[in-house]
C-alpha cells in the first residue's frame, strides 16, 4: 500500500483471526446449503416413490377390474349357452305331458298273451325315457311335488282341498314342474291340502 504522503509503500497488515473466521463461516455456509439441497433431493425422491406408489396401485385396480369383467363376461357367456334353448325345451314340455297322460292308462300289469300290445308299451316306455335323458343332458330337470310344502316360487296352486294331508302341502299333481338348471322352466300345477274338514271332525264327536 502506498503512503500518501511520502509516497513509500507500506505493508498491510492481515489479521488472522478475520481469516479463518471468514473461511469458517464460508464452510459452515457451504454446509447448511448442501444441507438443503439435500432435503431438497429427499423430497424429491419421497414425491417419486409417492407417485411410483399411485402408478403402481392404479396399474393393480386396473388388472384386478380386468379380471373382474372378464370373469363377469365369462359367466354371462356360460349363462347364456345354458339357457339359450329354453324356449326350445318350452315347446317340448307338451310332448313330455302327452306322454305322462299316455302312461297312466298303461295297466301296471299287461295282459298275457298280446305280444304286440305289450311290445307297443315296452316301445312307449323306452322313447319316454329316452326323452327325459335328453332332457337331463341339457340340463333340464322335472322336480317332485306331491307331499311337499306348497312353495309358490315353484308350484302354482290350482285348487285346495280337505284332506288327511297337513294344511299347506301339496295333494295332487296335475302338472310336472321343470327347472332349466337352477331357473324354473314350468311351475307344478298342484291342490294344496287345506287339512282335515273341521264338519267331519264336528260330527265325529257327536257320533261319538
Amino acid at each position: 500500500m502506498q503512503n500518501e504522503k511520502d509516497g513509500t509503500h507500506v505493508e498491510k497488515k492481515i489479521n488472522i483471526k478475520d481469516v479463518k473466521k471468514s473461511s469458517s463461516q464460508k464452510k459452515v455456509e457451504n454446509i447448511n446449503a448442501g444441507n438443503e439441497k439435500t432435503k431438497d433431493f429427499k423430497k424429491e425422491i419421497e414425491a417419486l416413490r409417492l407417485k411410483l406408489k399411485e402408478a403402481q396401485d392404479d396399474v393393480l385396480r386396473g388388472l384386478a377390474e380386468n379380471d373382474n369383467l372378464r370373469k363377469r363376461h365369462q359367466r354371462e357367456l356360460e349363462e347364456a349357452l345354458k339357457y339359450a334353448n329354453k324356449n326350445f325345451s318350452t315347446g317340448l314340455l307338451s310332448v313330455a305331458d302327452n306322454f305322462q297322460r299316455a302312461m297312466k292308462f298303461v295297466p301296471e300289469k299287461l295282459p298275457e298273451g298280446d305280444e304286440l300290445l305289450t311290445n307297443l308299451i315296452t316301445g312307449l316306455r323306452a322313447i319316454e325315457k329316452e326323452f327325459y335323458d335328453v332332457f337331463e343332458k341339457n340340463g333340464i330337470t322335472r322336480f317332485s311335488s306331491v307331499d311337499q310344502k306348497f312353495d309358490p316360487d315353484i308350484h302354482q296352486a290350482v285348487s285346495q282341498s280337505f284332506s288327511n294331508v297337513k294344511e299347506g302341502f301339496v295333494l295332487e299333481e296335475l302338472q310336472q314342474g321343470f327347472k332349466i338348471g337352477e331357473r324354473l322352466l314350468r311351475p307344478s300345477m298342484v291342490v294344496v291340502s287345506k287339512g282335515p274338514n273341521p264338519e267331519e271332525k264336528n260330527n265325529q264327536k257327536k257320533t261319538d
